[in-house]
Protein backbone atom coordinates (compact mmCIF):
# COMPACT_ATOMS: atom_id res chain seq x y z
CA UNK A 1 0.00 0.00 0.00
CA UNK A 2 2.02 2.99 -1.14
CA UNK A 3 0.13 5.63 -0.46
CA UNK A 4 -2.30 4.98 2.76
CA UNK A 5 -3.98 8.90 2.91
CA UNK A 6 -5.24 8.23 -0.69
CA UNK A 7 -7.16 4.88 0.04
CA UNK A 8 -10.82 5.85 -0.99
CA UNK A 9 -13.52 3.25 0.51
CA UNK A 10 -17.21 3.27 -1.37
CA UNK A 11 -19.52 1.76 0.55
CA UNK A 12 -23.00 1.23 -0.68
CA UNK A 13 -24.72 1.68 2.97
CA UNK A 14 -24.96 5.42 3.11
CA UNK A 15 -24.75 5.33 7.12
CA UNK A 16 -26.67 9.34 7.00
CA UNK A 17 -29.47 8.08 5.44
CA UNK A 18 -30.17 4.04 6.30
CA UNK A 19 -33.59 3.33 8.13
CA UNK A 20 -33.22 2.35 11.18
CA UNK A 21 -36.58 0.99 13.05
CA UNK A 22 -36.84 2.72 16.89
CA UNK A 23 -36.17 0.02 19.08
CA UNK A 24 -39.45 0.24 21.84
CA UNK A 25 -39.27 0.99 24.89
CA UNK A 26 -41.40 1.61 28.24
CA UNK A 27 -40.16 3.38 31.08
CA UNK A 28 -41.42 3.63 34.71
CA UNK A 29 -41.97 7.02 36.04
CA UNK A 30 -42.76 8.40 39.56
CA UNK A 31 -45.88 11.32 38.54
CA UNK A 32 -47.98 11.05 41.96
CA UNK A 33 -47.46 7.37 42.33
CA UNK A 34 -45.97 4.90 39.85
CA UNK A 35 -46.86 5.37 36.05
CA UNK A 36 -45.45 2.98 33.24
CA UNK A 37 -44.71 5.05 29.83
CA UNK A 38 -45.26 2.75 26.86
CA UNK A 39 -45.02 4.99 23.58
CA UNK A 40 -48.04 7.47 23.46
CA UNK A 41 -49.87 5.53 26.03
CA UNK A 42 -49.03 5.58 29.71
CA UNK A 43 -50.58 3.36 32.59
CA UNK A 44 -51.07 3.87 36.68
CA UNK A 45 -50.61 0.85 38.09
CA UNK A 46 -53.36 -1.48 39.32
CA UNK A 47 -52.85 -3.24 42.40
CA UNK A 48 -53.79 -6.91 42.86
CA UNK A 49 -57.81 -7.15 43.47
CA UNK A 50 -58.23 -3.39 43.48
CA UNK A 51 -60.75 -2.02 40.79
CA UNK A 52 -61.40 1.77 42.17
CA UNK A 53 -59.82 4.68 44.69
CA UNK A 54 -56.22 3.86 42.66
CA UNK A 55 -55.00 7.36 43.44
CA UNK A 56 -54.69 6.42 47.32
CA UNK A 57 -53.79 2.76 46.75
CA UNK A 58 -51.15 3.25 43.76
CA UNK A 59 -49.08 4.64 46.62
CA UNK A 60 -48.15 1.38 47.99
CA UNK A 61 -46.04 0.23 45.19
CA UNK A 62 -42.74 2.32 44.80
CA UNK A 63 -40.95 3.07 41.47
CA UNK A 64 -37.71 0.15 42.07
CA UNK A 65 -41.10 -2.22 42.84
CA UNK A 66 -42.40 -1.62 39.77
CA UNK A 67 -39.29 -1.97 37.68
CA UNK A 68 -38.38 -4.97 39.15
CA UNK A 69 -41.71 -6.66 38.73
CA UNK A 70 -41.66 -5.57 35.47
CA UNK A 71 -38.43 -7.68 34.87
CA UNK A 72 -39.31 -10.45 36.90
CA UNK A 73 -41.77 -11.27 33.74
CA UNK A 74 -38.94 -11.96 31.55
CA UNK A 75 -39.00 -15.46 33.33
CA UNK A 76 -42.91 -15.95 33.09
CA UNK A 77 -43.76 -18.86 31.03
CA UNK A 78 -47.27 -17.39 30.42
CA UNK A 79 -45.73 -13.66 29.41
CA UNK A 80 -43.53 -14.88 27.17
CA UNK A 81 -46.26 -16.97 24.84
CA UNK A 82 -47.83 -13.32 24.89
CA UNK A 83 -45.00 -12.02 23.56
CA UNK A 84 -44.90 -15.03 21.15
CA UNK A 85 -47.86 -14.21 19.82
CA UNK A 86 -47.81 -10.31 19.29
CA UNK A 87 -47.33 -9.33 16.00
CA UNK A 88 -44.85 -6.87 15.19
CA UNK A 89 -46.49 -4.36 13.89
CA UNK A 90 -49.63 -2.27 13.65
CA UNK A 91 -51.05 -0.19 11.43
CA UNK A 92 -50.98 3.58 12.13
CA UNK A 93 -54.62 3.84 11.88
CA UNK A 94 -55.23 1.81 15.03
CA UNK A 95 -54.10 2.53 18.66
CA UNK A 96 -52.05 -0.49 19.35
CA UNK A 97 -54.34 -1.60 22.44
CA UNK A 98 -57.67 -2.04 20.10
CA UNK A 99 -55.73 -3.60 17.22
CA UNK A 100 -53.91 -5.92 19.45
CA UNK A 101 -56.46 -7.44 21.70
CA UNK A 102 -58.66 -7.74 18.52
CA UNK A 103 -55.85 -9.11 16.47
CA UNK A 104 -54.88 -12.00 19.34
CA UNK A 105 -56.03 -15.15 20.14
CA UNK A 106 -58.57 -15.87 22.77
CA UNK A 107 -56.47 -18.04 25.03
CA UNK A 108 -53.40 -15.13 24.69
CA UNK A 109 -55.89 -12.55 26.00
CA UNK A 110 -57.12 -14.88 28.34
CA UNK A 111 -53.19 -15.44 29.78
CA UNK A 112 -52.83 -11.68 29.85
CA UNK A 113 -55.87 -11.34 32.08
CA UNK A 114 -54.64 -14.26 34.31
CA UNK A 115 -51.63 -12.92 34.68
CA UNK A 116 -53.01 -9.12 35.64
CA UNK A 117 -54.95 -11.03 38.51
CA UNK A 118 -51.66 -12.31 39.56
CA UNK A 119 -49.66 -9.27 39.38
CA UNK A 120 -49.21 -5.62 40.07
CA UNK A 121 -50.20 -4.55 36.46
CA UNK A 122 -53.71 -4.24 34.54
CA UNK A 123 -54.13 -6.16 31.18
CA UNK A 124 -53.64 -3.43 29.12
CA UNK A 125 -50.23 -2.21 30.43
CA UNK A 126 -48.69 -6.07 30.08
CA UNK A 127 -50.25 -6.41 26.60
CA UNK A 128 -48.24 -2.75 25.49
CA UNK A 129 -45.11 -4.02 27.54
CA UNK A 130 -45.43 -7.54 25.59
CA UNK A 131 -46.05 -5.58 22.45
CA UNK A 132 -42.42 -3.71 22.73
CA UNK A 133 -40.98 -7.11 24.00
CA UNK A 134 -41.80 -8.73 20.71
CA UNK A 135 -40.66 -5.72 17.96
CA UNK A 136 -37.40 -6.14 20.41
CA UNK A 137 -36.89 -9.53 19.79
CA UNK A 138 -37.24 -9.14 15.94
CA UNK A 139 -36.53 -6.19 14.34
CA UNK A 140 -34.89 -4.42 17.19
CA UNK A 141 -32.26 -6.89 16.80
CA UNK A 142 -31.54 -7.07 13.13
CA UNK A 143 -31.60 -3.10 13.54
CA UNK A 144 -29.21 -3.17 16.15
CA UNK A 145 -27.05 -5.71 14.90
CA UNK A 146 -26.99 -3.10 11.81
CA UNK A 147 -25.56 -0.39 14.30
CA UNK A 148 -22.98 -2.43 15.29
CA UNK A 149 -21.74 -3.09 11.68
CA UNK A 150 -22.08 0.30 10.58
CA UNK A 151 -19.41 1.02 13.71
CA UNK A 152 -17.25 -1.43 13.28
CA UNK A 153 -17.49 -0.74 9.42
CA UNK A 154 -16.00 2.71 10.11
CA UNK A 155 -13.25 1.25 12.66
CA UNK A 156 -11.70 -0.99 9.64
CA UNK A 157 -12.02 1.71 7.43
CA UNK A 158 -10.22 3.93 9.48
CA UNK A 159 -7.56 1.46 10.13
CA UNK A 160 -6.94 0.36 6.57
CA UNK A 161 -6.91 4.14 5.60
CA UNK A 162 -4.33 4.55 8.47
CA UNK A 163 -1.90 1.53 8.83
CA UNK A 164 1.26 1.25 7.20
CA UNK A 165 0.40 -2.96 6.38
CA UNK A 166 -1.82 -5.36 6.94
CA UNK A 167 -0.70 -6.42 10.74
CA UNK A 168 -2.85 -8.28 13.40
CA UNK A 169 -4.72 -5.06 14.41
CA UNK A 170 -6.66 -4.52 11.25
CA UNK A 171 -7.30 -8.49 10.97
CA UNK A 172 -8.60 -8.85 13.72
CA UNK A 173 -10.96 -5.51 13.04
CA UNK A 174 -11.51 -7.24 9.78
CA UNK A 175 -12.86 -10.67 11.07
CA UNK A 176 -15.01 -8.76 13.34
CA UNK A 177 -16.67 -7.04 10.42
CA UNK A 178 -16.74 -10.53 8.60
CA UNK A 179 -19.08 -11.73 11.86
CA UNK A 180 -20.90 -8.57 11.69
CA UNK A 181 -21.83 -9.09 8.21
CA UNK A 182 -22.67 -12.25 8.31
CA UNK A 183 -24.82 -11.70 11.07
CA UNK A 184 -26.78 -8.59 9.77
CA UNK A 185 -27.37 -10.76 6.67
CA UNK A 186 -29.09 -13.65 8.17
CA UNK A 187 -30.85 -11.60 10.63
CA UNK A 188 -32.39 -8.46 7.88
CA UNK A 189 -33.12 -12.61 5.56
CA UNK A 190 -35.13 -13.50 8.30
CA UNK A 191 -36.96 -10.62 9.24
CA UNK A 192 -38.23 -9.98 5.30
CA UNK A 193 -39.00 -13.82 5.13
CA UNK A 194 -40.86 -13.64 8.20
CA UNK A 195 -42.75 -10.01 7.31
CA UNK A 196 -43.96 -11.66 3.99
CA UNK A 197 -45.69 -14.68 6.06
CA UNK A 198 -46.90 -12.10 8.21
CA UNK A 199 -48.66 -10.48 5.70
CA UNK A 200 -49.36 -13.53 4.30
CA UNK A 201 -48.59 -12.19 0.57
CA UNK A 202 -45.58 -14.91 0.03
CA UNK A 203 -46.62 -18.61 -1.13
CA UNK A 204 -43.74 -20.23 -0.59
CA UNK A 205 -43.16 -23.70 -1.96
CA UNK A 206 -41.12 -24.38 1.10
CA UNK A 207 -44.28 -23.47 2.92
CA UNK A 208 -46.81 -25.81 0.85
CA UNK A 209 -44.39 -28.70 1.29
CA UNK A 210 -44.13 -28.05 5.44
CA UNK A 211 -47.97 -27.80 4.83
CA UNK A 212 -48.42 -30.91 3.31
CA UNK A 213 -45.39 -32.62 4.99
CA UNK A 214 -47.74 -32.80 8.17
CA UNK A 215 -50.15 -35.22 9.07
CA UNK A 216 -54.31 -34.28 8.86
CA UNK A 217 -54.20 -33.96 12.56
CA UNK A 218 -51.78 -31.86 12.72
CA UNK A 219 -53.40 -29.59 10.16
CA UNK A 220 -57.00 -29.62 12.19
CA UNK A 221 -54.95 -29.14 15.09
CA UNK A 222 -53.83 -25.63 13.58
CA UNK A 223 -56.62 -24.79 12.24
CA UNK A 224 -58.26 -25.02 15.69
CA UNK A 225 -54.97 -23.02 16.93
CA UNK A 226 -55.74 -19.73 14.88
CA UNK A 227 -59.47 -20.03 15.70
CA UNK A 228 -60.59 -20.34 12.05
CA UNK A 229 -62.00 -23.85 13.44
CA UNK A 230 -63.96 -23.83 16.49
CA UNK A 231 -63.50 -26.30 19.02
CA UNK A 232 -66.42 -28.47 18.44
CA UNK A 233 -66.02 -28.37 14.84
CA UNK A 234 -62.77 -29.61 15.45
CA UNK A 235 -64.27 -32.26 17.63
CA UNK A 236 -66.35 -33.78 15.24
CA UNK A 237 -64.13 -33.73 12.17
CA UNK A 238 -61.67 -35.73 14.40
CA UNK A 239 -64.35 -38.20 14.56
CA UNK A 240 -64.62 -38.57 11.12
CA UNK A 241 -61.15 -39.52 10.72
CA UNK A 242 -61.48 -41.61 13.71
CA UNK A 243 -64.04 -43.52 11.56
CA UNK A 244 -62.45 -43.52 8.30
CA UNK A 245 -59.18 -45.38 10.28
CA UNK A 246 -61.39 -47.98 11.59
CA UNK A 247 -62.88 -48.24 8.57
CA UNK A 248 -59.50 -49.10 7.02
CA UNK A 249 -58.12 -51.02 9.89
CA UNK A 250 -60.71 -52.77 10.56
CA UNK A 251 -63.24 -53.59 7.54
CA UNK A 252 -64.89 -56.21 8.74
CA UNK A 253 -66.88 -54.31 11.28
CA UNK A 254 -67.15 -51.31 8.81
CA UNK A 255 -66.08 -49.37 11.06
CA UNK A 256 -68.67 -50.16 13.78
CA UNK A 257 -71.46 -49.75 11.34
CA UNK A 258 -72.12 -53.16 13.24
CA UNK A 259 -72.84 -51.80 16.78
CA UNK A 260 -75.54 -49.40 15.16
CA UNK A 261 -79.36 -50.54 15.56
CA UNK A 262 -81.43 -48.67 12.50
CA UNK A 263 -80.88 -46.87 9.36
CA UNK A 264 -81.76 -43.70 11.53
CA UNK A 265 -78.81 -44.22 12.92
CA UNK A 266 -76.18 -44.75 10.15
CA UNK A 267 -78.20 -41.63 8.85
CA UNK A 268 -77.02 -39.28 11.31
CA UNK A 269 -73.66 -40.53 11.03
CA UNK A 270 -73.57 -39.80 7.22
CA UNK A 271 -75.67 -35.68 8.04
CA UNK A 272 -73.16 -35.59 11.06
CA UNK A 273 -70.05 -36.14 8.29
CA UNK A 274 -71.78 -34.27 5.23
CA UNK A 275 -71.80 -31.58 8.08
CA UNK A 276 -67.88 -31.82 8.84
CA UNK A 277 -68.07 -31.44 4.92
CA UNK A 278 -69.68 -28.17 4.87
CA UNK A 279 -67.75 -26.42 7.39
CA UNK A 280 -64.36 -27.15 5.75
CA UNK A 281 -65.94 -26.34 2.29
CA UNK A 282 -67.43 -22.49 4.22
CA UNK A 283 -63.96 -21.86 5.91
CA UNK A 284 -61.75 -22.49 2.66
CA UNK A 285 -64.21 -19.71 0.73
CA UNK A 286 -65.69 -22.90 -1.44
CA UNK A 287 -69.41 -22.09 -0.09
CA UNK A 288 -69.67 -18.47 0.71
CA UNK A 289 -71.94 -17.51 -1.77
CA UNK A 290 -75.17 -18.29 -0.68
CA UNK A 291 -74.38 -16.75 2.38
CA UNK A 292 -73.21 -13.27 1.11
CA UNK A 293 -76.73 -13.14 -1.21
CA UNK A 294 -78.83 -13.44 1.52
CA UNK A 295 -76.90 -11.54 4.47
CA UNK A 296 -74.71 -9.64 2.12
CA UNK A 297 -74.93 -5.11 2.60
CA UNK A 298 -77.07 -3.23 0.23
CA UNK A 299 -74.41 -1.59 -1.81
CA UNK A 300 -72.98 -4.86 -2.43
CA UNK A 301 -76.33 -6.84 -3.45
CA UNK A 302 -77.49 -3.57 -5.41
CA UNK A 303 -73.90 -4.32 -7.64
CA UNK A 304 -74.72 -7.77 -8.00
CA UNK A 305 -77.65 -7.83 -8.64
CA UNK A 306 -77.10 -4.80 -11.17
CA UNK A 307 -74.52 -6.80 -13.14
CA UNK A 308 -76.63 -10.45 -12.88
CA UNK A 309 -79.48 -8.43 -14.97
CA UNK A 310 -77.04 -6.99 -17.55
CA UNK A 311 -75.60 -10.27 -17.73
CA UNK A 312 -79.35 -11.76 -17.96
CA UNK A 313 -80.27 -9.55 -20.43
CA UNK A 314 -76.99 -10.07 -22.40
CA UNK A 315 -77.66 -13.85 -22.65
CA UNK A 316 -81.17 -13.45 -23.74
CA UNK A 317 -80.51 -11.81 -26.26
CA UNK A 318 -78.83 -14.06 -28.02
CA UNK A 319 -80.33 -16.94 -26.80
CA UNK A 320 -84.08 -16.12 -26.68
CA UNK A 321 -84.60 -12.66 -27.84
CA UNK A 322 -88.17 -12.88 -28.69
CA UNK A 323 -88.92 -13.67 -25.43
CA UNK A 324 -86.97 -10.73 -24.04
CA UNK A 325 -88.41 -8.69 -26.48
CA UNK A 326 -92.20 -9.31 -25.07
CA UNK A 327 -90.67 -8.28 -21.13
CA UNK A 328 -89.17 -5.08 -22.83
CA UNK A 329 -92.43 -4.52 -24.93
CA UNK A 330 -94.23 -5.00 -21.69
CA UNK A 331 -95.43 -2.01 -20.24
CA UNK A 332 -95.22 -3.02 -16.02
CA UNK A 333 -91.32 -4.03 -16.49
CA UNK A 334 -88.31 -2.25 -16.27
CA UNK A 335 -85.83 -5.18 -16.97
CA UNK A 336 -82.69 -3.21 -16.36
CA UNK A 337 -84.21 -2.44 -12.80
CA UNK A 338 -85.52 -6.02 -11.74
CA UNK A 339 -84.71 -6.38 -8.15
CA UNK A 340 -85.79 -9.28 -5.52
CA UNK A 341 -85.36 -9.29 -1.94
CA UNK A 342 -82.51 -11.85 -1.17
CA UNK A 343 -83.38 -13.19 1.99
CA UNK A 344 -86.13 -15.22 0.16
CA UNK A 345 -85.32 -18.68 -1.10
CA UNK A 346 -87.36 -18.17 -4.67
CA UNK A 347 -86.94 -14.73 -5.83
CA UNK A 348 -88.89 -14.69 -8.57
CA UNK A 349 -92.23 -14.57 -5.96
CA UNK A 350 -90.04 -11.74 -3.96
CA UNK A 351 -89.70 -8.98 -6.87
CA UNK A 352 -89.00 -5.62 -5.25
CA UNK A 353 -88.35 -3.46 -8.03
CA UNK A 354 -88.72 -3.57 -12.08
CA UNK A 355 -92.29 -4.81 -12.11
CA UNK A 356 -95.80 -4.04 -11.19
CA UNK A 357 -97.68 -6.46 -10.15
CA UNK A 358 -101.24 -4.68 -8.94
CA UNK A 359 -103.71 -6.05 -11.43
CA UNK A 360 -101.95 -8.09 -13.49
CA UNK A 361 -103.32 -11.22 -14.98
CA UNK A 362 -101.30 -12.54 -17.60
CA UNK A 363 -99.93 -16.01 -16.40
CA UNK A 364 -97.89 -16.62 -19.70
CA UNK A 365 -96.23 -13.00 -19.23
CA UNK A 366 -95.81 -13.71 -15.44
CA UNK A 367 -94.03 -17.15 -15.90
CA UNK A 368 -92.02 -15.42 -18.44
CA UNK A 369 -91.03 -13.05 -16.25
CA UNK A 370 -90.64 -15.73 -13.38
CA UNK A 371 -88.12 -17.52 -15.74
CA UNK A 372 -85.77 -14.47 -16.34
CA UNK A 373 -85.73 -13.91 -12.66
CA UNK A 374 -84.47 -17.53 -12.29
CA UNK A 375 -82.00 -16.84 -14.62
CA UNK A 376 -80.96 -13.38 -12.81
CA UNK A 377 -80.52 -15.42 -9.58
CA UNK A 378 -78.38 -17.84 -10.51
CA UNK A 379 -76.55 -15.40 -12.45
CA UNK A 380 -76.19 -13.42 -8.96
CA UNK A 381 -74.52 -16.04 -7.65
CA UNK A 382 -72.10 -16.17 -10.52
CA UNK A 383 -71.65 -12.43 -9.71
CA UNK A 384 -70.58 -12.83 -6.07
CA UNK A 385 -68.43 -15.93 -7.26
CA UNK A 386 -66.49 -13.76 -9.63
CA UNK A 387 -66.12 -10.77 -7.83
CA UNK A 388 -64.79 -13.20 -4.54
CA UNK A 389 -61.94 -13.99 -7.39
CA UNK A 390 -61.19 -11.07 -8.25
CA UNK A 391 -61.06 -9.58 -4.42
CA UNK A 392 -57.52 -9.00 -3.20
CA UNK A 393 -59.12 -10.20 -0.02
CA UNK A 394 -58.96 -14.19 0.01
CA UNK A 395 -62.78 -15.82 -0.69
CA UNK A 396 -63.30 -16.43 3.03
CA UNK A 397 -62.19 -12.61 4.29
CA UNK A 398 -64.11 -11.08 0.95
CA UNK A 399 -67.48 -12.63 3.10
CA UNK A 400 -66.41 -11.58 6.42
CA UNK A 401 -66.09 -8.21 4.78
CA UNK A 402 -69.28 -8.00 2.80
CA UNK A 403 -71.26 -9.62 6.24
CA UNK A 404 -69.33 -6.78 8.57
CA UNK A 405 -70.48 -3.93 5.91
CA UNK A 406 -74.08 -5.41 6.33
CA UNK A 407 -73.95 -4.32 10.29
CA UNK A 408 -74.15 -8.35 11.35
CA UNK A 409 -72.64 -8.94 14.94
CA UNK A 410 -69.28 -11.10 15.15
CA UNK A 411 -71.68 -14.02 16.88
CA UNK A 412 -73.85 -13.74 13.67
CA UNK A 413 -71.06 -14.11 11.36
CA UNK A 414 -69.61 -17.12 13.46
CA UNK A 415 -72.58 -18.53 12.75
CA UNK A 416 -73.05 -18.22 9.42
CA UNK A 417 -69.63 -18.90 8.23
CA UNK A 418 -69.30 -21.89 10.16
CA UNK A 419 -65.95 -20.44 12.18
CA UNK A 420 -64.95 -18.43 15.69
CA UNK A 421 -66.38 -14.94 16.68
CA UNK A 422 -62.45 -14.34 17.40
CA UNK A 423 -61.38 -15.31 14.24
CA UNK A 424 -63.96 -12.63 12.19
CA UNK A 425 -62.76 -10.29 14.75
CA UNK A 426 -59.17 -10.54 13.97
CA UNK A 427 -59.90 -10.29 10.31
CA UNK A 428 -61.92 -7.21 10.33
CA UNK A 429 -58.69 -5.88 11.42
CA UNK A 430 -56.70 -7.68 7.95
CA UNK A 431 -59.66 -6.28 5.76
CA UNK A 432 -59.49 -2.49 7.29
CA UNK A 433 -55.91 -2.97 6.57
CA UNK A 434 -55.68 -4.53 3.33
CA UNK A 435 -58.87 -4.01 1.43
CA UNK A 436 -58.12 -2.23 -2.30
CA UNK A 437 -60.49 0.39 -4.40
CA UNK A 438 -61.81 -2.72 -5.50
CA UNK A 439 -63.58 -3.63 -2.74
CA UNK A 440 -64.12 -0.21 -1.23
CA UNK A 441 -66.00 0.45 -4.19
CA UNK A 442 -68.09 -2.90 -3.74
CA UNK A 443 -69.06 -1.79 -0.40
CA UNK A 444 -68.75 1.80 -0.18
CA UNK A 445 -67.20 2.01 3.59
CA UNK A 446 -64.75 -0.72 4.93
CA UNK A 447 -65.88 -1.18 8.78
CA UNK A 448 -63.49 0.56 10.90
CA UNK A 449 -62.35 -1.80 14.41
CA UNK A 450 -62.89 1.01 17.37
CA UNK A 451 -61.92 -0.18 20.75
CA UNK A 452 -60.52 -2.70 22.31
CA UNK A 453 -62.24 -5.68 22.64
CA UNK A 454 -61.35 -8.71 25.74
CA UNK A 455 -62.89 -11.78 26.37
CA UNK A 456 -65.56 -11.66 28.75
CA UNK A 457 -64.49 -13.12 32.26
CA UNK A 458 -66.66 -16.54 31.32
CA UNK A 459 -65.18 -16.59 28.01
CA UNK A 460 -62.56 -19.07 29.08
CA UNK A 461 -65.66 -21.81 30.01
CA UNK A 462 -67.10 -21.13 27.06
CA UNK A 463 -64.35 -21.84 25.00
CA UNK A 464 -64.20 -25.37 23.21
CA UNK A 465 -60.80 -27.41 23.67
CA UNK A 466 -59.06 -28.58 20.57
Amino acid sequence: MDDDTDLDLTFAIDSETVSLSPIGEYQVLDLEGPVVIVGDASYRVVPVDEKSDLSEDVRELSVDEIRAALNELSDNDDFQSIVDNCPTNTPLVYDDIDYLTRHLPTNTLQKCQELSESSPFDKELLLQVAYVERQNSLVGHADNVLEYYLEQRAEIAEKLRSANEIGSEVERSFFSYLLLASALIEELTTETVLNELFREEARLDSITEHVRSMGHAKRLEKLCDIQILTGGDHGSLVEVKERRNNLVHDAQKRAGLDELESRREVAQILEKTDQCASVLLTISGKKIESVIAKRGCDPYIEHAQSEAVADTITTWEQEYPERLSRLHDCERATLEEIRWDTEESDPGNNITEGFTFAGFDDEDLYELLMEFVGDASKAFLDRIDADANESNLDRFDFAVMVLLCAGHSYEDIARWLDTDEKYVQRKENVIAWRASKFEKGLVEEIPHPEGPTWPSETGSDDQDGC
